[in-house]
């Protein structure tokens, strides 16, 4: 049995120390709000202070009163021997702090706003008083944050909608952090984050993991208005956060308050105001046409005052999108066109419950469910005429409810629990679902015959039920320790069914256009694929984590964390699958203030991260999955062929039926891990700059891949030690060949168990697998600045110099558009490897973003935020040019999606290339900077019977400026070579793909009372 890379293609449509010699740390807060995206939690912030007399000294014993101005609730602490104090477990909001002490005046701070995170201020204790005067201080005096070592922002999204222009989306605000770049367009609106692939961030909705847990990319879609705060982390994370090598999404909803508020806004995006984007040579861009239409309303405010509140939300919202393609070929008038429509709304809330102050419930529901209605159709540009529709429903989302509890018990003791379950459909169906799926490439053939049925049917539906226990512990022992520690489990299960349409893939061919088999002239002929792919899969993740934030000195502060992670995978049968026990993540952090004014922070960290195995991997390769592939030629009509001869023997691409699951992973796996490394500072200037700078060090450690080790790897072992395979010269190992395993170590493998030899395992050396080690190593230097926002004015910016080279992208293959999570074409054969260590997708050497706000009055608001990046770097994929056994293609010329093209420097003819040569990744040609500049206006006109009356207009792309995004990366043509050996060549190559969105308008009214 052979496994290509056609399965795939077909289903999936230096060291430390150079590191430390980088300068760096600082995390720099946002214009619209913002903290660095430091310490704990999930969903709630911390304040941290410090309380001083009128001299600088240190005031201990103080009664600390945190009151928030929203709901009444207040906390009790008391400051230590170094006037320090912690309060864990806050909900975002503005607090009143109250300190009181013997011989001291009682003193009020108002306005201190607590954020996602990490809150740092310091407080002043007036001096000695008779009566019982308060002091007031209005405005509260920030420090820098030494509580941890992350980098990242937290965003405060409200404000972030009225002060700057950005697309109402969270990816929208991601983009806003340093180290995030866009994803490629194959996987939708999806972010890099910290050098990583778009499958390595984790997403939390007011704790929830809403990954999606079968590709790792993306998660549940929220509106923008839903929001109250998120925190973008994109590195540096402390031992409670884990399951990502990439970046942290951390997101909470907003919540009612003891004041009734309500309103609505309505935002359109009208299809006349945009422009449009330059052709491709496959899209006709000039005919395209987008729609957006989205409101939102909301209501809220107490059930009981200062004990019980409510929000609720509804978000009615429209899109559609119209567009159509160039036809292809010489003489060619037919193409295609496509339509999408979805006008499914959104509707959540949250109810919150202080009975007791310092014991809170909190209780989220929503439902994201949403259908997206589509069609496709043949369309002749010449005559006019369009064929019939062939309408397609995808159905994703579902309901979401999350429950917690917090609780305060002492100074010293808060504790936290949480419940949650998310429901995720995922099916993609069509009434033409019955109809076998039949294309017809034959020559002549009328073009508006080429394909029925309505392709590969996806049915199916994801399960998360998730279960959470925390607990901040205060104590002072050589300094004052805030030890956090925590226990995190969830249940994934994911029920996938997949066929093609009418249950087979029908291809037609005629021998005088294509003939690789050498039939005779006239012949016609088909390939006929049969896929079956079903099952209940059922995933558990496991963590425990312990983090001691030690301030071992007024100056000095140690983060010390350790977690351990389990991951336990399962096939369709129930039987375990993968069970990746005892993964210790070393968290180290070091913070240090060089002057002792607490503005100033030097800081070093270092962290490993581990990701878990996608539930794609057990429904790929243990499940129920029949993949094979047969030629005939064939009688009759096309669409309902009566079938003749065989042509060559059965292909089997997958015959697994619950396979025993130790025959399909080898014995000494781990999952995909990843170092990471930081240094550097950050410091304030004056009252309201900021300015930092980070050096980080990314490295890739294992990956989890399947491999093919059935056509090279088996038969090179067993010929050189025939012993050790029983004397066999070939074995059947893993599913259809393939193993999951990590590349560039040995693969240990039951091979009894999948009817081999009686000896049981099989050792295979990494000579003989002949597989490079995954690499992935990012530098970064990071450069940031801020001038807080004073009601009139505020600015923020970033530079990034980065640098992300190796072999492996993670999870994902931008290069040509596979989502595949841990079963990429990477790895498969070990010629498709050659020249694949190169800059990756997400290289991008240099990123500029600024953004900010100028508010002159009260009733005018003007906002920009321009963002440049310079090109992604591209190379050539085409065909493996020798017969050596190191790749595999079911035609025989030895495989496809390498990194060998045809040599377009010595061609045979315009369309021929006179032999091949190794390319390699990212090392061919560079794409486009890209360039966007967005402004925005917002007229509030003060109606005294409305908190907040807008209206406004957001320009995007002011420019117009239209660089490419993607391009075509295949040098040369589908197919195999020549009669005479050459290659044939894409005359497509280098040509883009996509272009950046073009300049658009989008209007927006809002009334809030």
């Amino acid at each position: 049995m052979t496994t290509s890379n056609l399965r795939k293609r077909m289903l999936a449509s230096s060291s430390a120390l150079q590191a430390l010699a980088l300068l760096g740390a600082g995390v720099v807060a946002s214009t619209a709000v913002v903290a660095p995206a430091i310490a704990q939690d999930v969903t709630t912030g911390i304040l941290s202070g410090s309380v001083s007399d009128a001299d600088g000294n240190a005031v201990s014993g103080a009664t600390v009163t945190i009151t928030s101005d929203e709901r009444g609730s207040s906390r009790t602490v008391t400051s230590s021997a170094s006037g320090a104090f912690t309060v864990p477990q806050l909900q975002p909001g503005i607090y009143t702090v109250t300190i009181e002490k013997d011989g001291y005046s009682t003193t009020r701070t108002d306005n201190v706003e607590i954020n996602l995170g990490g809150n740092t201020y310091a407080f002043d204790l007036a001096g000695a008083s008779s009566g019982n005067e308060i002091v007031v201080i209005g405005t509260p005096r920030r420090t820098v944050d030494f509580s941890s070592t992350a980098t990242g922002v937290v965003f405060n999204v409200q404000d972030v909608a009225q002060k700057i222009p950005v697309p109402r989306s969270i990816e929208a605000v991601q983009l806003l952090a340093p180290q995030a770049t866009q994803g490629d367009s194959a996987f939708g609106n999806v972010i890099s984050l910290g050098g990583s692939s778009v499958a390595e961030n984790i997403y939390y909705v007011n704790g929830m993991n809403v990954t999606n847990f079968r590709t790792f990319v993306g998660g549940s879609t929220i509106p923008f208005e839903f929001y109250d705060q998120v925190q973008i982390k994109t590195g540096g994370y402390q031992a409670e956060f884990g399951r990502a090598t990439g970046g942290a999404v951390i997101a909470v909803t907003r919540s009612g308050s003891n004041e009734f508020q309500g309103g609505l806004n309505a935002y359109w995006s009208p299809s006349g105001l945009r422009a449009k984007q330059p052709n491709t040579y496959s899209q006709d861009n000039s005919k395209d046409r987008v729609k957006d239409v989205e409101g939102n309303i909301y209501l809220s405010g107490p059930i009981i005052k200062d004990r019980l509140f409510f929000f609720g939300f509804f978000n009615p919202r429209y899109s559609s999108s119209f567009a159509q393609g160039i036809p292809q070929g010489t003489g060619n008038t037919v193409t295609t066109q496509s339509y999408a429509e979805s006008d499914t709304p959104f509707y959540g809330g949250k109810i919150d419950a202080e009975p007791i102050d310092g014991h809170r419930f909190e209780f989220t529901y929503f439902n994201d469910s949403n259908t997206e209605t589509s069609w496709t159709r043949s369309y002749d540009t010449a005559t006019d005429i369009a064929g019939d529709k062939t309408i397609v429903k995808d159905y994703s989302g579902g309901e979401n409810f999350i429950g917690k509890y917090t609780g305060n018990f002492t100074d010293w003791l808060t504790l936290s629990a949480q419940y949650g379950v998310s429901k995720y459909t995922r099916s993609v169906l069509s009434a033409a679902d019955t109809e076998v799926l039949t294309y017809d490439s034959r020559a002549g053939v009328s073009q508006f015959d080429l394909i029925q049925g309505s392709g590969l049917v996806e049915d199916g539906k994801d399960k998360r039920e998730f279960y959470r226990a925390d607990a901040d512990i205060f104590f002072s022992a050589m300094g004052d320790h805030h030890i956090r520690v925590g226990f995190d489990h969830e249940i994934l299960t994911a029920d996938a069914n997949a066929f093609y349409s009418g249950g087979v893939y029908n291809r037609l061919f005629d021998s005088d256009t294509y003939n690789p088999f050498g039939l005779a002239a006239g012949t016609d002929f088909l390939r006929q694929r049969i896929y079956l792919s079903g099952g209940s899969f059922e995933s558990k993740n496991t963590a425990f984590y312990i983090q001691d934030n030690w301030d071992v000195t007024d100056r000095l502060q140690l983060s010390l964390g350790l977690r351990n992670d389990r991951f336990q995978n399962y096939n369709a049968a129930g039987n375990i699958f993968t069970d990746l026990k005892n993964q210790w993540a070393p968290r180290l952090g070091i913070s240090f203030d060089p002057t002792g004014e607490r503005r100033t922070r030097l800081s070093a960290f270092y962290g490993r991260y581990y990701l878990p195995v996608a539930a794609n991997t057990n429904i790929r390769l243990a499940g129920d999955e029949i993949f094979t592939e047969d030629w005939y030629t064939y009688t009759g009509s096309g669409l309902n062929p009566t079938l003749g001869a065989q042509i060559i023997p059965t292909t089997v691409y997958s015959d697994s039926s619950n396979p025993d699951p130790t025959t399909l992973v080898s014995q000494n796996i781990e999952p995909q891990y990843l170092d990471e490394f930081i240094v550097g500072a950050e410091t304030r200037i004056g009252d309201r700059w900021k300015i930092g700078v980070n050096g980080i060090y990314r490295k890739l450690g294992a990956v989890l891949e399947d491999a093919d080790l059935e056509i090279y790897a088996v038969p090179a072992f067993c010929a050189a030690n025939p012993a050790d395979c029983g004397g066999e010269s070939e074995l059947a190992v893993g599913g259809g060949g393939y193993v999951l395993m990590n590349p560039g170590k040995d693969a240990i493998i039951n091979v009894e168990a999948q009817g081999g030899f009686a000896g049981g395992t099989l050792t295979i050396p990494a000579e003989y697998i002949d597989l490079p080690k995954a690499k992935r190593e990012y530098y970064a230097l990071e450069v940031l600045f801020e001038r807080e926002f004073d009601g009139v004015w505020g600015l923020q910016g970033s530079y990034v110099w980065s640098s992300s080279k190796g072999n492996y992208e993670g999870g994902v293959k931008s290069d040509n558009g596979q989502d595949d999570v841990g079963l990429t074409q990477d790895f498969d054969e070990p010629g498709w490897m050659d020249g694949a260590y190169g800059y990756l997708p997400n290289h991008r050497r240099h990123q500029f973003k600024v953004y900010g706000t100028y508010a002159p009055n009260d009733w005018l608001t003007l906002g920009a935020n321009v963002r440049i990046s310079s090109p992604r770097k591209y190379g050539c994929i085409g065909i493996y040019p020798y017969e050596d056994g190191r790749a595999a293609d079911p035609y025989g010329n030895g495989g496809a999606d390498t990194w060998y093209c045809g040599d377009r420097d010595n061609l045979v003819d315009a369309e021929t290339a006179a032999g091949t040569v190794l390319v390699g990744r990212g090392a061919s040609f560079n794409g486009s900077w890209e360039k966007r500049v967005d402004l925005s206006l917002q007229v509030r006109p003060q109606i005294e019977q409305f908190r907040n009356v807008a209206f406004r207009v957001d320009v995007f792309n002011v420019f117009n400026f239209d660089s490419a995004v993607d391009f075509n990366e295949y040098g040369d043509a589908d197919g195999p070579l020549n009669i005479d050996g050459t290659v044939p060549l894409n005359p497509n190559y280098s040509l883009p793909t996509s272009y950046q969105t073009p300049r658009y308008v989008r209007f927006g009214v809002s009334l809030d009372f």
